[in-house]
Formats: structure tokens, sequence, C-alpha cells
């Protein structure tokens, strides 16, 4: 009978123990003994038989929220307490039906674990630890994400669904940590999302050269879309578009696209020029392809013309004159060509000769507005020089063609200087 007793007395000395181990943790935190309570609490937690108590969980995630605000602690260290303190919270709701405890403080922890995660990820990136502080970002998206989903409001504070701080802090930390594919799922969120304004065209730009790279036609014209409508005025939607094209190596559908969109934007300088490039291209490059030579001719000069009108460089006006030139070349080559000595052959002749002058005197008025542009520049560029040099050995050969001695010596000497 006193066996009996004894035994008893000392299960019932155990159980007042544990109650009293889990008793005490608040003692823990009320003193910000957070080293000790965070032996405490895991001590606790390594009993199977504590594992459905949701204070035990709840007082894990006070202490480890509270330790991870420790300055001396390594930042991914802080970072691991509050995914640790995030889990127990939840556990704590999932064990008490009553949610007792998170209420009476208005679930303020998880408010103050986004915060945490957010500022967490701003450290990490100035340390210049990238992927860290994609993470942490990423981990503030989904505390945010939970206290939404649950409906928690703070009197201090309003989340949205959408924090585009957030995502966009994402993308660059991924975009830094040479992760284009994160980089460009948080950019996809503000697209899909129709975010817009100054502040995110480059958004819109980082997509469409992403999904062009990739050859994801389908989301690239989605984006294209959609930033055509935000940026009108912003020309890389256009350079992509037709980069698109040229790459696939079909020049009809180029062509195509240019007079489609010259169709709603006449006046644009980009769309005129390197339409003409590839008109020029297609007329004397190496590679020429068109057939309907007088009509093209015709659209080149006509297309240069406008380009001209609205060129802030010398560009549109440096095309012409080659163009102006070359089509005398050609017609050189036609009247050398041309044989016999009947009336009709020599009036044949006659009018070429006048078409070779006219584009001579053509050529000679934009080849010297050039002149003029390149000689008041005092940092030409390589490429500048040799674009230069080219027009002057074409300027000094139709002087002499033309018998004007006095001209040629001057465009022969901006030559020898300019070498």
């Amino acid at each position: 009978m006193k066996k009996f007793l004894m035994l008893l007395a000392i299960c019932s000395f155990s159980f007042m123990l544990r109650a009293q181990t889990l008793e005490i943790i608040p003692n823990y935190i009320n003193n910000q003994k957070w080293q000790e309570g965070k032996v405490a609490i895991d001590k606790i937690l390594e009993d199977p038989k504590n594992q459905d108590k949701a204070d035990a969980w709840y007082f894990k995630g006070r202490i480890y929220n509270a330790m991870s605000y420790d300055k001396a602690l390594p930042l991914l260290d802080a970072y691991n307490y509050r995914a640790q303190a995030f889990e127990a919270f939840k556990k704590t709701q999932q064990l008490d039906t009553k949610d007792l405890r998170l209420k009476v403080e208005f679930y303020r922890p998880y408010l103050d674990l986004y915060f945490g995660y957010f500022d967490l990820g701003a450290a990490q990136f100035n340390n210049k630890d990238y992927m860290d502080a994609y993470n942490s970002f990423q981990r503030a998206q989904e505390v945010k994400d939970y206290i939404l989903a649950k409906k928690y409001e703070y009197s201090d504070a309003t989340l949205y669904p959408l924090d585009t701080s957030l995502v966009l802090n994402s993308a660059i930390a991924a975009g830094l940590a040479k992760d284009k594919d994160l980089s460009m799922k948080s950019y996809r969120v503000l697209a899909d999302a129709n975010v817009s304004g100054k502040n995110y065209m480059d958004v819109y730009e980082a997509l469409s050269e992403y999904y062009y790279k990739k050859e994801d036609n389908t989301n690239l014209d989605l984006i294209l879309t959609k930033a055509r409508g935000f940026y009108p005025e912003n020309d890389y939607w256009t350079d992509i578009e037709l980069d698109r094209i040229r790459k696939s190596g079909d020049k009809q559908m180029l062509l195509k696209k240019y007079k489609e969109l010259l169709a709603t934007s006449p006046d644009n300088f980009l769309l005129n020029y390197n339409y003409s490039v590839e008109l020029f291209n297609n007329l004397y490059g190496k590679d020429a392809q068109t057939t309907n030579l007088v009509e093209t001719k015709q659209e080149l000069t006509n297309l240069l013309k406008k380009a001209i009108a609205v060129d802030k460089g010398i560009d549109a006006t440096v095309l012409m004159a080659n163009h102006q030139y070359n089509m005398a070349s050609d017609i050189s080559g036609d009247v050398s060509r041309l044989k016999g000595t009947s009336p009709e052959a020599v009036k044949k002749k006659a009018d070429l000769n006048t078409q070779y002058m006219v584009k001579m005197n053509d050529f000679i008025t934009y080849a010297e507005l050039a002149s003029k542009y390149y000689d008041a520049k005092t940092d030409m560029t390589p490429i500048q020089k040799g674009v230069y040099k080219s027009l002057l050995i074409n300027l000094e050969e139709v002087y002499n063609v033309k018998k004007d001695s006095k001209k040629a010596a001057e465009v022969r000497d901006k030559k020898n200087k300019l070498n």
C-alpha cells in the first residue's frame, strides 16, 4: 500500500513539473530573456506530448520573432527565426479553435513579421546579398497574403493585395542575383495587374526583351499591346516588333510591317529612317532583291525627305546623299550601255545625261549639308569620321566630273585634314 502511494506521488510531481515548465515561459518573455526562453521552449516542444499545445507554439513564435531583431545576429539567422515564428503562430491558430492568444493582440505579430521581413530584405539588399534579399521580400509577400486572406485589419497600417514596392524590389533583387526568370516572374505580376506610370516603363521594356529573346511570341504580343497603350511615345515597342520580323528573314513581311506602322505614325523619324535603310539595302546592298526599281527609288526619296524634316542629327541627310549618288551612278551605267546613233538613241542618251546631272546636283546639295554639319563637330566618333570620309570621296569625284576644280580642291583639303 505504501509503495502504491509513493508511485502516485511521483507521477503527480512529474505532471506538476511539466505544467510549471510551460507556465514559466511568460517570465522569460516579460523579462526579455530571449535566449533562456528559446532553450526552454525548444526543450518543451521536443516532447511529443507538447506538440498539440497551442500555448507552446505561441510562446515559440513570440520568442523567435523577438530574437530575430538582435542586431548582432547574422541576417540569414534572422530570416530563419522569422520563418519559424511565422509557422509557430499559424500552428497556434490551428490548435486553438477559439484563437484567443492572437485575437487578443489583434493579430499584430503577423504585421510585425511582414515589416520585419521587408526591412530584412532591404538590409540584405544593401549588403549586396541579392538572392537573400529576394527571399526575404518573398516571405514578406507570403505573410501579407496570409493577413489579407484572414481579413485582419490594423488601425495604423493598411495592406493591399498588390504591394508594388515589394514586387518591384523582388524583381530588382532577383535580377541583380542573375536570376532572370525569377526577376521577370515578379515583373510579370506588375504587368498582369496593369501597373503603369513613368516609374514602370522599364518593367515592360524588360519583359519585352525577355520574351523576345525566348521567342515566346504569345507573351511578347500581350506585353507589347499593353506597353503601347501605356507608353505610346516609346519607340522601343516598335523596335522589338520589327527586330522579331527581321530575325525571321521575311523581308517582304518586314516592309509590310513598316508600312502598317507608318500609316498610324507618318511623322515618326525612326520609322521613316529605318524603313529607308531597309529600302536602301534592298536597292543597293549585296543582297539586293528589289525588282520595282523606279517605284522603290521614288518611295525611298519620299521617305528620306520626311525623315530629314524631323531629324535632329544628320543620318537621314547622309543616306539621302548616298541615295542620290547611287541613282546618278545607275544612270551613268545606263548611258554607257546605250549603243547606236539613231535619232531615238541620241535623244535617249541626251535625256539620260540630263537626269544624270540632276542627280549629281541633288547629291551635292545633301552632301554639302552633311559636310557643314560634320565640319562644325569637334568630337566626331571613329564611325562618324568614316562616314564623312566616304562622303567626301564621292563629293570630290562629282566635282571633278562637273569640272569644278576649285570645289574639288576644297573637298580634297577637308579629306586630307580628316585623315
